[in-house]
């Protein structure tokens, strides 16, 4: 059987297209029939492992229906005492790799690949390149060698596993090696990435929406003027950045990177995508192109199609189920409360749902909650001919506000919406709810690059948060308060936390606070940091 790569310098992109994008010309029942053969296989499989007995008892389930009626719905603390210590006796089949996530409380979850899961792993990745180069319906933009730079967590994360399961599908030329990947810093590995690129040339990114931000920012603010070096005199490096400056002299600014780089597409990943989608296209030249997966499911899940206005479930990632925000709400409110689930068929535009997966290809996970809500935005895309349901990432479960059930549930999204919109000049933030006076409120802590009063800095985030959220602009009307607080950080703040973390061992996951609901002790961590002088 051709390869890939074979497949394409034999001109016969049609054939690539239909195996790796195909699932978006399936109809809805087509796409529930896959998932339900796929699920069969695997509940037959993993029924005869013990992770399978201690689910589902002797006799799997035989259909979808008694399946979502006999087995509960599991967290991680379900699998630990097995995954924990890699008890390869009580999976269904023997893993070939061992890839880890970073827990809520520092620890890791730790997720077993199949040869199957780790193949397709590679294969969803592979569609999410050709989507993300792909101009319209059938467009395989991809060719031999073309230069990858990939600037995401190496090895045992799942990302480091993709990249090398990717490489077995198709030629793509890596910059860095995935040898040199494996010994680099991820900072490192950032800047020797775009340093090579020089050279090089750079045709497709995969990356955190941030950091490619990060990267522009750097080139807006001067950063990008190249010193001398020896590596710089290569013919065509200086070729390179001679047709950079012309452009950008041309243009009547600063040097960006899409003056040195052509770049076919961006494969981006982060809640922060939708913020940042203007900024990557003003720093980088084309549109970021939104990839869903994690962990649990080795890899993606979900993926834009050409048209970018939406993320569609890849059918044989796992097999999915929804919990309505009626149900976990009231979840969240009672902890004896079992939610109920809808499918894929069932889902209603508009609304947000919790995330429930059950593994293929004998991984472990059977009625998986993620805590990732998710919102569907349309059951299809007429202009473009797909009849699937499209959604966006909204937030973790746990990533979510509630201010005593008032503003109603406030989301990662909605604040960074908030203080782009705000035009606050920052470097990092976090936020929690935290008791002021009388009634709960909005705590922000955040890292300015300018000097700004923390009056001015709260008027503007308060303006934007009620123009964001009808909800919060009443609690703020019917109390007569502010809901919000800010504390500002000192300059150097979060990058003086992210080295002590460093230093006391810390995970590369666990280096940076979280946006949302820090704990007290991230908190005094951070205002502790903020006092020190460097």
């Amino acid at each position: 059987m051709a390869t890939v790569t074979e497949l394409i310098k034999q001109h016969r992109q049609d054939e690539v297209w239909q195996k790796y994008c195909g699932f978006l010309d399936l109809t809805l029942s087509e796409f529930m029939a896959i998932q339900e053969r796929l699920l069969q296989e695997q509940l037959q499989l993993v029924g005869r492992s013990k992770l399978g007995h201690m689910l589902m008892g002797d006799d799997p389930p035989r259909d979808v229906e008694e399946f979502r009626r006999r087995v509960r719905l599991t967290t991680y603390e379900d699998y630990a005492p097995y995954l924990d210590e890699k008890r390869e006796d009580a999976l269904a089949e023997k893993p070939v790799a061992w890839a880890h996530t970073s827990g809520r409380s520092g620890f890791y979850k730790w997720m077993p690949y199949t040869a199957r899961a780790f193949t397709r792993m590679g294969a969803g990745m592979l569609t999410a390149l050709l989507l993300t180069t792909a101009r319209q319906r059938g467009e395989v933009r991809l060719e031999s060698g073309d230069v990858f730079v990939y600037n995401v967590a190496a090895r045992p994360y799942v990302s480091g596993y993709a990249a090398l399961s990717l490489a077995e599908l198709f030629d793509f030329r890596y910059v860095p090696s995935l040898e040199e990947m494996e010994d680099m810093s991820f900072q490192e590995r950032i800047q020797v990435s775009f340093r090579m690129g020089l050279r090089t040339g750079i045709d497709i990114i995969g990356s955190i929406s941030s950091v490619l931000v990060k990267v522009g920012e750097q080139f807006a603010e001067g950063a990008g003027k190249v010193s001398f070096s020896p590596a710089l005199l290569h013919p065509t490096v200086l070729f390179r950045l001679g047709q950079a400056f012309l452009r950008s002299r041309l243009a009547g600014r600063s040097l960006l990177p899409k003056d040195l780089w052509r770049v076919k597409g961006t494969a981006v990943g982060g809640t922060d995508t939708a913020i940042y989608r203007s900024k990557i296209v003003e720093y980088w030249g084309v549109e970021p192109h939104e990839v869903y997966g994690c962990t649990e499911t080795a890899g993606a899940m979900a993926i834009q199609s050409w048209d970018r206005k939406g993320l569609f479930f890849l059918p044989d990632a796992c097999f999915y189920e929804f919990i309505p925000e009626d149900e976990w709400a009231r979840h969240r409110a009672d902890q004896s409360y079992v939610p109920q689930t809808v499918l894929m068929n069932e889902v209603e535009t508009g609304q947000r749902y919790e995330m429930v997966i059950s593994n293929f290809y004998g991984g472990p996970f059977l009625r998986y909650r993620l805590y990732d809500v998710i919102k569907f935005i349309s059951l299809g895309d007429k202009k473009v001919g797909i009849e699937l349901p499209a959604m966006v990432f909204v937030s973790r479960d746990a990533d979510l506000i509630d201010l005593a059930g008032f503003t109603g549930l406030i989301d990662e999204k909605l604040v960074w919406q908030a203080i782009e919109n705000s035009g606050l000049p920052y470097v990092e933030w976090a936020i929690r709810k935290e008791l002021m006076g009388d009634h709960a409120g909005l705590c922000l802590y955040v890292e300015l690059k300018e000097d700004l009063s923390v009056e001015e800095v709260a008027r503007r985030m308060h303006e934007e948060l009620k123009a964001l959220n009808p909800f919060y602009e009443d609690m703020a009307r019917y109390l007569e308060i502010r809901p919000l607080r800010v504390t500002l950080l000192s300059p150097g703040t979060f990058l003086r936390y992210m080295r002590e973390r460093q230093a006391a061992g810390a995970d590369l996951a666990h280096l940076k606070p979280p946006h949302m609901n820090a704990q007290d002790t991230v908190i005094a961590d951070l205002l502790r940091a903020s006092e020190t002088v460097d």
